[in-house]
């Protein structure tokens, strides 16, 4: 297809008039082109409130700076108002140093949409061809071959790319015909990354048999696409059923009534919606043998490193984090993983001053009267933790075990041994959030303390 201003025209049609348009704009050839065509159009008949553009500066390359005075100059020649956002790039982190530069770029875009804006990205048919095979040689499923979506939301705003019907050498030729100059970024020319190795050795050589591979792999990328809304719309439907008070439980019973496969596609959705990561195949897999058809009373869990997600249903989260999916009875938790800690560390305590326990969140107490802790101003409170073998009287009840205080209490297993207790004299005189010990409560009137845990933070969407 002949790429024109008319043609992108054609593309855009449906955008609010009072709409921000924001270009990403690199300063290379195909965000060159979609400036200057969107340039031109609103110049002739304005179709959006107005038109900027934006650069993000990875500091990556030795060319960087110059790269974002070219996108300075360029702007400042047609008029249009330049964003640009510079970004660090942790060279030492696990992931792929691609998959880093996107993240922090989506991220940039992200802060700097305004509600109600466009964003106006130049990916292209050859980049959603060149992505279609690089998720296929990574065994993805129908959300990841739908490949490169032609729009979805993005902070605030929208993300658009008019551009995926037409081929590079389109945008090269009308580019050539209007006499544009662009960059040239030299880690293109390097067949060390993934995607640059395909476009320049796989590529040439699938062209020379199939030279329509570019709209068969669309027409797969669609299909994918449609299969993925399909399979979305189930998840809604099975989620509905499944979904508890929090939205990062979810109800067991109900994910052993459907097939693995509806298990698996009901988890993906769920994650995805708490704003995790797709975990891959193999860890949902995981998760269907080894949780759901664990015991009642069994304490499995399973975990994996989660990336950023910055798809439709979540917002964008910057980083990586170690998450956790336990079950717990009838329920699976998702947390983030446990801070270390240590079961043997003690603290001596004296209230109201907050006390932070280390890799354990803090305990905090309330001034009251009558009902709490009775305060023994002539004894230290020590703070130990569990190790095994405990038993209290609470005030009222008979002698128990701690451990089936605790089960009865509804603490979770993996929160048990973390519960701080607090000791007077060697004696466990209160167990916070769940009682005092005989003995040890205020009368009416008497002063008390009321003792409270705060729990280092456990969920994802915190």
């Amino acid at each position: 297809m002949t790429f024109t201003e008319h043609a992108l025209s054609v593309q855009l049609a449906g955008i609010p008039q009072d709409s921000r348009l924001v270009v990403a704009f690199s300063g290379g050839l195909d965000s060159s082109v979609l400036l200057y065509a969107l340039h031109r159009l609103h110049q002739i008949t304005p179709f959006a409130s107005s038109l900027c553009a934006i650069h993000v500066n990875h500091g990556l390359s030795p060319n960087a700076a110059a790269w974002q005075h070219f996108c300075e100059q360029t702007c400042a020649r047609l008029g249009v108002e330049l964003l640009v956002e510079c970004v660090h790039i942790d060279r030492s982190a696990a992931a792929s140093l691609e998959d880093l530069a996107r993240e922090q770029r989506y991220a940039a875009f992200a802060r700097k949409l305004e509600p109600g804006d466009c964003l106006l990205m130049a990916h292209h048919l050859d980049d959603q061809a060149e992505t279609f095979l690089l998720r296929t040689l990574r065994g993805a499923g129908p959300r990841g071959l739908a490949a490169i979506p032609a729009s979805r939301p993005l902070g605030t705003g929208m993300l658009l790319r008019p551009l995926l019907g037409f081929t590079r050498r389109a945008l090269e030729d009308f580019a050539r015909a209007q006499a544009l100059q662009w960059i040239e970024d030299e880690s293109n020319a390097s067949a060390q990354f993934d995607r640059n190795y395909c476009r320049l050795e796989l590529l040439p050589l699938l062209e020379q048999r199939w030279p329509a591979y570019r709209e068969s792999w669309r027409r797969s990328a669609q299909l994918c696409g449609e299969a993925e809304e399909l399979l979305r719309e189930l998840a809604v439907q099975d989620y509905a059923l499944a979904v508890t008070d929090s939205e990062t439980v979810i109800d067991v019973a109900l994910l052993k009534q459907l097939s693995q496969a509806r298990q698996r596609n009901l988890l993906r959705y769920w994650l995805l919606r708490v704003g995790v990561s797709d975990p891959g195949w193999h860890t949902l897999q995981q998760i269907v043998t080894e949780l759901l058809q664990a015991a009642t009373d069994a304490q499995p869990h399973v975990s994996w490193l989660s990336h950023s997600n910055a798809h439709a249903d979540a917002q964008v989260v910057v980083g990586a984090a170690r998450l956790s999916l336990r079950r717990h009875r009838n329920h699976l938790h998702l947390l983030l993983e446990l801070p270390q800690w240590s079961k043997l560390e003690s603290y001596d305590w004296a209230p109201p001053a907050l006390l932070p326990l280390t890799g354990n969140g803090s305990l905090r107490a309330e001034q009251g009267l009558g009902g709490g802790l009775r305060q023994a101003k002539e004894s230290a409170l020590q703070i130990r933790y569990r190790q095994g073998g405990e038993s209290c009287r609470l005030a009222g009840r008979r002698t128990r075990s701690l451990k089936k205080i605790l089960q009865d209490a509804a603490v979770a297993p993996w929160m048990r041994h973390r519960l701080p207790l607090l000791y007077i004299d060697d004696e466990l005189v209160c167990i916070p959030g769940i009682g005092v010990c005989e003995g040890w409560q205020a009368r009416e009137g008497e002063p008390a303390w009321e003792v409270f845990w705060v729990p280092p933070t456990l969920s994802p969407k915190s």
